[in-house]
């Protein structure tokens, strides 16, 4: 399972009228894990892998920690910094928001890449 494609598709997804809202407000609301839900999105439309219940328990089980650990911490600081600039600072405070908002896509990202190794793992076996 190509990582860059399920990554293109959820772009993609994620991009269209009133998604990213949605899913944000779940995410906040719910606990909801976004790369996990466009992951399920992508297997189903584009591969015709439905992930029952427990596909789906397992793959958040294996998430779980890199979730907790990495990229929600990166989109806390990336939330205060927008929230709340070092006072003074110009741009500078922007152009390091802006490094912290990278590194959490790179960890969806690498979120979603493991989530397609899990997969096919998963199909082969």
């Amino acid at each position: 399972m190509n990582h860059l494609a399920a990554w293109a598709f959820a772009l993609a997804h994620y991009e269209k009228p009133g998604v990213a809202e949605a899913l944000l407000s779940r995410q906040d609301e719910e606990g909801l894990d976004v790369v996990l839900h466009l992951f399920a999105l992508y297997a189903q439309e584009a591969r015709g892998i439905v992930l029952d219940p427990t596909a789906l328990q397992e793959a958040d089980a294996l998430m779980r920690d890199w979730r907790e650990q990495v990229v929600k911490p990166l989109r806390a600081v990336r939330r205060a910094m927008k929230k709340k600039p070092a006072p003074g600072a110009g741009g500078e405070s922007e152009a390091a928001r802006q490094l912290v908002k990278n590194a959490e896509l790179r960890a969806e990202q690498a979120e979603l890449e493991s989530l397609c190794n899990w997969l096919e793992r998963r199909i082969r076996a």
